[in-house]
């Protein structure tokens, strides 16, 4: 069941998109929402590596430029964002804008902007569900890990300019 949280990333999602704690986050996975050219939702994945928030309103993605999902952004301008974690599980509506096509660090990401519009908490309910929680968020594995967060470092510094 999820409920309205504000316009603004609570304190756990603003801690986790900080990028301060790449080895804390290396197996985390954030699933990017978008609405496709014939009004269908379209997913996409992103690691931890490559969602930073300023501040609580404002968050930095790097994108495949040539993606549908890039594609679809420049488009519509909207975005979503689906955070699932055994802490906590929120979705991340905004507005999203393009900065840059292409990326110095990653010049196949293009660098996103997405101003956060509405923050939702989802839990199971505790009247139906009595008891019921989400036991672990959607995991990756990687296992170029070292040169993946070296990259992500890179990444994550450029997309906070």
């Amino acid at each position: 069941m999820s409920t309205h949280v504000g316009d603004q990333l609570p304190d756990d999602l603003f801690r986790a998109l900080g990028g301060d704690d790449l080895a804390g986050v290396a197996d985390r996975v954030v699933v990017v929402s978008t609405v496709d050219e014939r009004g269908f939702p379209h997913q996409a994945l992103l690691s931890y590596f490559e969602v930073v928030a300023l501040n609580r309103r404002t968050i930095r993605l790097a994108t495949y430029a040539e993606s549908r999902t890039t594609g679809n952004a420049r488009r519509d301008g909207k975005l979503t964002l689906v955070f699932v974690d055994a802490e906590f599980v929120y979705y991340v509506k905004g507005v999203v804008r393009q900065l840059a096509p292409a990326m110095r660090a990653t010049p196949y990401n293009a660098k996103l902007d997405l101003q956060v519009v509405e923050v939702l908490r989802d839990a199971p309910d505790p009247v139906h569900e009595p008891g019921a929680h989400i036991a672990t968020g959607i995991r990756y594995v990687n296992p170029q890990r070292a040169a993946e967060r070296a990259r992500a470092e890179r990444v994550i510094a450029e997309l906070r300019e």
